[in-house]
């Protein structure tokens, strides 16, 4: 599972601890006869835990305008276990959520190059075809480092790429259609994919990358896992 996964089911359960936050804050808020149902959308609404805060302060206010020492105390202590804890698993939930977002796109690094020899030193880490023609300009490359997916894209001239193309295995175009890829402004995976069933782009392999060609001069690639 990666870190992606992760972050995103870590987010869901902070959506969750806030829900139930925002019921206690319900229920506490009717206790002391503030308006429950604003404060509980209120709790909702305001991003991280800026609505808890707000209400914090106008429950102390309120509570020191009611109660006398002996009623505010005990009213404090009545819910404050149940909300500390929600609070605390809130917090560690979100906190876990962003640290997996941040290790998610640590692990994803894109560079460009102008020519074959700018990119030599990646071609010789894996991530670009090792076999990509001296002739490729204008080379993308984007990839992650915990999940080994990676894309990216180059230029070839017409006779170049029928001529990258023909030492290929050709294949079948559903093996590119079930392909992950990473998103970059430059990777129209849409635009890309939507040519490839259209017959647009040709198809073909080699030990370590999937390819889809135009014809035109554009070689898009993937890792082959």
């Amino acid at each position: 599972m990666n870190t992606l996964v992760l972050s995103i089911i870590f987010f869901i359960l902070y959506i969750i601890t806030k829900l139930l936050l925002s019921s206690s804050v319900y229920l506490d808020s009717k206790s002391i006869q503030l308006n429950p149902k604003f404060w509980s959308i209120i709790i909702i609404l305001l991003p991280n835990y800026i609505g808890f805060v707000f209400y914090l302060i106008i429950r102390t206010i309120t509570l020191n305008k009611t109660f006398d020492k002996g009623e505010k105390n005990m009213n404090i202590f009545k819910k404050k276990k149940s909300i500390i804890v929600i609070l605390a698993i809130s917090i560690l939930t979100l906190g876990t959520s962003y640290y997996c977002l941040g290790k998610y796109f640590d692990d994803i690094k894109s560079s460009k190059y102008s020519t074959y020899e700018d990119a030599i030193s990646m071609i010789k880490h894996g991530w670009i075809p090792y076999n990509m023609p001296k002739t490729a300009t204008e080379i993308y490359e984007i990839h992650n480092i915990d999940t080994n997916i990676g894309n990216g894209m180059f230029k070839l001239s017409k006779k170049d790429s029928k001529d990258f193309y023909a030492k290929l295995v050709p294949i079948n175009k559903t093996e590119i259609l079930n392909l992950k890829s990473i998103k970059s402004k430059w990777w129209n995976e849409q635009k890309i994919k939507n040519n490839v069933k259209n017959n647009l782009l040709l198809a073909g392999k080699d030990n370590d990358f999937i390819y889809a060609i135009d014809l035109d001069g554009t070689v898009y690639f993937w890792i082959n896992h």
